[in-house]
């Protein structure tokens, strides 16, 4: 284990996070909001700098050795999402808008981890800067901080390993010749869109402050927004479709946007990927929709507002807006379908991501055909490439019905309602927000026991990172010296 680089490229993520923390602290001066509220970021900024400075002395650059593995990648990776999600955390309780410390590293986990569940009882109360800062912890988090840091290293050919371990999604690809090329065009898109859409919301006419905070948040497909009822408060047609259509885009994976831009559409629209999210999004549609219109129990939802639902859903975005638990049980468990499920690889979606849906499919319809004819060799393709290495995929639903399993079980132990419980443990794992009933889109996490609590935020981190960085984190072998002989 190369301990040097690693406190060599914390030490720079660190300095990162001080320069996020400007733009709360702006914003807190700008509304001319207590000093308290300025002086809880400007401690955080402080602090990240002394860990900063911490890490660079350890690092001692000058007899640095560059060697880095994957091992590393993932170290750094999920000591990262630890760090920012425990100093994201000291502003809210710094600034006293969060009282507990456990409900703050909650709220602060579920920003940088886009997930979007809360513990917050009254959005609307809250400061500007604090609102401000929820939001824009999901944009950090929604492409993934490390990502931007590649940016601001030095070019290495090692830079792949950070990149894999924290992009989401079983398939990684370079957008451009190298990982630092393709960090400033993944980026660079996402900013773009990012401002795109912030513009298409400032003329609606619901102010710069609710847009800003909208256009974080989508970005991020985390949810968070400045009103208790979420994107229903607005009650605007508009602002529905729009942030519907960008909560996809954000949830497609990067290159296949990258290539609409750059108008290679044909090449596009043959991914096979692309074909499956959106299949998914238009049958789920339409699907609920007619059986609204059908069903005599229950009132009939509007195409639009069922669009909207479906789009948040399997984006993982969970913006409040309609409250599908009052919807049919065949809608409920399509919306449950489309959780699990979740965006493609490469986007800022959570879930299982669709690639791996498509593997599972096809590998049971190969298993179908070998049970037919056992002498009939089958191969599964993706994207017109051969599978080779199917333990990547088959190995990682294994680890992920393990991890949702003793999740449950955990989480069985603070709460006896199984409904509860299974609801929480899907919506965290696959960092979505919210769940059904008493924990349905308008409700929040207030009341679940901080042991509780704890529990869901180590899902949300798991889910993020898909669990295998903060696995090799804790395995002994990594951190186990090498023998020489």
């Amino acid at each position: 284990m190369n301990y040097r680089i690693i406190y060599y490229i914390l030490g720079r993520i660190m300095l990162l996070l001080s320069f996020f923390l400007l733009f709360p602290s702006i914003c807190a001066f700008i509304y001319n909001e207590p000093k308290k509220n300025i002086t809880s970021f400007l401690y955080t900024i402080l602090i990240s700098l002394v860990i900063s400075l911490i890490f660079q002395i350890l690092a001692n650059p000058k007899t640095m050795k560059k060697n880095f593995y994957a091992k590393e990648g993932f170290v750094i990776v999920a000591i990262t999402w630890l760090i920012y999600s425990f100093l994201g955390s000291l502003p809210f309780y710094f600034s006293g808008s969060i009282e507990n410390f456990l409900d703050s590293i909650f709220e602060s986990t579920s920003g940088f981890t886009a997930t979007g569940s809360s513990i917050l009882t009254n959005i609307e109360i809250m400061p500007h800067s604090m609102l401000f800062w929820r939001s824009l912890t999901h944009f950090i988090g929604g492409m993934g901080v490390i990502i931007f840091a590649i940016v601001l290293l030095p070019r290495s050919p090692h830079n792949i390993h950070i990149m894999k371990a924290e992009m989401p999604g079983p398939i990684f690809g370079k957008l451009m010749s190298s990982m630092k090329n393709t960090a400033i065009g993944l980026y660079s898109l996402y900013i773009i869109l990012t401002i795109l859409l912030f513009f298409l919301l400032v003329i609606s006419g619901i102010g710069v402050f609710d847009s800003i905070n909208l256009a974080l948040s989508t970005a991020g497909t985390g949810g968070f927004a400045p009103k208790n009822l979420g994107i229903a408060a607005y009650s605007n047609d508009y602002i529905t479709f729009v942030i519907a259509i960008f909560m996809i885009l954000f949830a497609l994976n990067l290159n296949l946007v990258y290539m609409i831009i750059v108008k290679r559409y044909f090449k596009a629209f043959k991914s096979e990927e692309l074909r499956w999210f959106l299949s998914f999004i238009i049958l789920s549609t339409f699907a609920i929709f007619i059986h609204s219109l059908i069903s005599i129990n229950f009132e009939s939802e509007r195409l639009l507002d069922v669009f909207f639902t479906v789009s948040s859903i399997i984006s993982t975005t969970g913006f409040t807006y309609r409250n599908f638990s009052d919807w049919s049980m065949f809608s409920q468990l399509l919306i449950l379908f489309l959780m699990i499920i979740g965006g493609c690889a490469g986007g800022t979606a959570g879930g299982l991501k669709i690639p791996r849906i498509m593997f599972l499919f096809k590998n049971t319809q190969n298993y179908i055909h070998k049970c037919i004819n056992p002498n009939k060799i089958t191969t599964i393709t993706i994207e017109k490439k051969t599978l080779e290495n199917q333990d990547i995929f088959s190995n990682y639903l294994i680890l992920y019905l393990m991890t949702f399993s003793t999740l449950v079980l955990l989480i069985s132990t603070q709460l006896d309602d199984f409904e509860k419980v299974f609801t929480l443990v899907m919506s965290t794992l696959n960092n979505i927000g919210p769940g059904f009933n008493s924990y349905g889109p308008f409700e929040n996490y207030a009341d679940i026991p901080y042991l509780g609590k704890l529990f869901l935020t180590i899902s949300m981190l798991l889910g993020r990172l898909e669990i295998i960085p903060f696995i090799v984190l804790l395995a002994p072998q990594t951190w186990r010296r090498k023998r020489t002989k």
